[in-house]
């Protein structure tokens, strides 16, 4: 393997991605891809894979889970962020670390959190990681993708068991949340209760679904009986591979065609 100069990590309910990056394009090298049941695992991977031992400590983490929440840069206070996280969720000051990202040119901020144990576990390895909610992947990407929209149109986002969706009307982010999905029957419960907040006319909205609908427990041709302009789409691609690393794309994930470019 080349020279790592970066990582980049996603860290979902059951499943921890690490993606390395070589070069000072940050093209993929190398990706290693861990299932898990609990935090014990996580500390326990951390502390005994190869990756972590490589001679860098550069970085980002994406922590996927439901506790965060979207506030407007100009009403943003970096001491407040446990008071607007409290109006999403419960806060453990013992156990919760919060954190905070910019998104589209720093206009909206993604206040989630961190479990403490856990970052100390990364400080130890990679002292230099940066740490951001997951959703602030997600949206990153999804605002990326608003030229000529729709006046009425749904981003779904498809990760193994969650969905993060948003609502955009005349071009405008309305609604944006993320949700676990264990059924079908609950991915079209949200996806309804969205179109019916949002007014949106089933028939004529149209619905962009990125990732594998397998992960939520359905399929395009299910989903066609229900909505009429739905299509599965491909992520527009940022990420350059080395040669032998391309197969990460077969695991449709976001982080595999897409990914925040990092200020250093």
């Amino acid at each position: 393997m080349q020279a790592i100069s970066n990582l980049s990590l996603f860290l979902y309910e059951k499943l921890f991605v690490v993606v390395a990056h070589s070069g000072e394009h940050k093209d993929i090298a190398a990706t290693f891809t861990y299932s898990f049941q609990d935090k014990e695992t996580i500390k326990h991977i951390v502390d005994t894979a190869p990756i972590f031992n490589a001679p860098n400590s550069v970085g980002r983490l994406y922590i996927h889970h439901q506790r965060f929440t979207l506030v407007p840069t100009t009403l943003f206070n970096p001491a407040q962020g446990d008071r607007y996280l409290s109006f999403a969720t419960e806060l453990n000051e013992q156990v919760d670390s919060v954190i905070y990202t910019g998104v589209a040119n720093n206009t909206i901020q993604v206040i989630g959190t961190a479990d403490k144990g856990l970052l100390e576990k990364l400080d130890k390895k990679l002292p230099e990681l940066e740490i951001a909610h997951g959703a602030s992947h997600v949206l990153g990407f999804f605002l990326t993708q608003t030229k000529d929209l729709l006046n009425q149109e749904l981003f779904i986002h498809a990760s193994p068991d969650c969905m993060y969706l948003a609502a955009f009307h005349n071009g405008e982010l309305n609604l944006f949340n993320r949700f676990v999905i264990t059924e079908e029957a609950a991915f079209l419960r949200y996806l309804f209760t969205f179109i019916q907040q949002m007014a949106f006319d089933r028939s004529h909205c149209k619905i962009r679904f990125f990732g594998n609908p397998e992960w939520l427990h359905t399929s395009m041709e299910s989903m066609g009986r229900y909505f009429k302009n739905i299509h599965l789409s491909i992520p527009y691609q940022n990420t350059s591979y080395l040669k032998g690393a391309e197969s990460f794309m077969n695991t449709q994930l976001l982080e595999a065609y897409w990914q925040q470019k990092l200020i250093s």
